[in-house]
């Protein structure tokens, strides 16, 4: 049998044990669920990111001009493509009319895409030419002077206009309002003072007295009441 001092020996002994024990468990927990932590929250932000040198060029926008140097196999077309500008605009910044002749190890300057002139829109180019009249010549009669013989030519340097609504008119508030008439592009509508039957190329204003004196002023407006062209009588 073991006497009361053996007895308290073991039991402290135990309780000695039992504590290092714990310790050593609760250490090895927390060095375990360290690892766990860290392996779900991965590697910090500046591990992961992408080194700038391996970014897409037009991943950044650029507001200043860069240096690239021709490699086999690049052409201007596959150069601008790949920085996100035009190819006018690569021409244009390195001086090049022949768009063929590049070089290996040419230095090519790259411009900003916020420097690069926007495309011309082929369908702008192609749009029709705005209206433009003109009175050309004011033909008078003028012994004595009558209607018969009176004229004003009227050119149209534009596009195909209506003239419904436009209006011709003298310094002495004679007016000539324009019927629905249709004139097409480069050529001429002559307006007699006198009476007479329309047509496609000769207007008659139907008068019985003459209309334009010597340094009178004739003055063409469309139909918003906007002058857009006058003719003054010189003789």
């Amino acid at each position: 049998m073991i006497n009361r001092d053996q007895f308290v020996f073991v039991i402290v002994v135990n309780a000695i044990v039992s504590a290092v024990i714990s310790t050593i468990v609760v250490i090895v927990s927390f060095s375990i669920a360290g690892s766990r932590v860290a392996a779900v929250a991965g590697p910090d932000a500046t591990t992961v990111a992408a080194p700038v040198a391996a970014l897409s060029p037009t991943a950044v926008r650029r507001t200043q001009a860069i240096q690239y140097i021709v490699k086999p196999g690049d052409t201007l077309s596959t150069i601008a493509a790949t920085y996100g500008i035009p190819t006018s605009a690569l021409m244009q910044a390195n001086g090049i009319t022949n768009p063929n002749l590049l070089t290996v190890g040419q230095a090519l300057t790259i411009p900003p895409p916020d420097l690069t002139p926007p495309a011309v829109s082929t369908i702008a180019s192609a749009a029709s030419p705005a209206p433009i009249l003109r009175i050309s010549a004011i033909l008078r009669s003028t012994t004595p002077p009558s209607p018969g013989g009176e004229t004003v030519i009227i050119q149209n340097l534009g596009a195909r206009l209506n003239l419904k609504g436009w209006s011709l008119a003298d310094l002495h508030g004679n007016l000539y309002a324009f019927p629905d008439i249709v004139v097409e592009p480069n050529t001429s509508l002559r307006l007699h003072s006198e009476n007479g039957l329309d047509t496609a190329a000769d207007l008659y204003w139907g008068r019985t007295t003459s209309v334009w004196d010597a340094n009178d002023t004739a003055t063409l407006k469309d139909r918003n009441g906007v002058v857009i062209d006058s003719y003054t009588i010189r003789r």
